[in-house]
């Protein structure tokens, strides 16, 4: 049996970030981020394609060997970059969610996990 990834878009990527807690979008240096409590934790680049999102090293190393051809370390090993259009939605889903998680004050991660 084969399991189906749910594809991603880039208009899909933005909705989902901008819909988690007090984000926001921004830019810096001329490329459009998502920030929650002015942190930055994640990044699309205006080029479209692409979706760079705040990780530990330890899963940005899983996520490279696993899929090179979909993941690349992108800065000095904090940052994965994310090829759109090969990755599986819910996994990107997920990534954004940690890295929000990462970045978040304590008193919104409260608030994401309703309690």
């Amino acid at each position: 049996m084969t399991t189906r990834r749910r594809k991603l878009t880039d208009d899909a990527a933005r909705a989902f970030a901008l819909s988690l807690p007090d984000t926001t979008a921004g830019e810096h240096r001329g490329t459009p981020d998502f920030r929650v409590a002015g942190k930055i934790f994640a990044t699309q680049p205006a080029q479209g394609g692409q979706l760079n999102v705040k990780v530990d090293r330890d899963e940005l190393r899983s996520l490279v060997e696993r899929s090179p051809d979909v993941y690349a370390d992108v800065w000095g090993g904090r940052w994965v970059g994310i090829t759109v259009e090969r990755a599986d939605a819910g996994e990107v889903q997920e990534l954004l969610v940690e890295a929000w998680r990462m970045t978040a004050p304590p008193r919104l991660r409260k608030a994401l996990d309703g309690t």
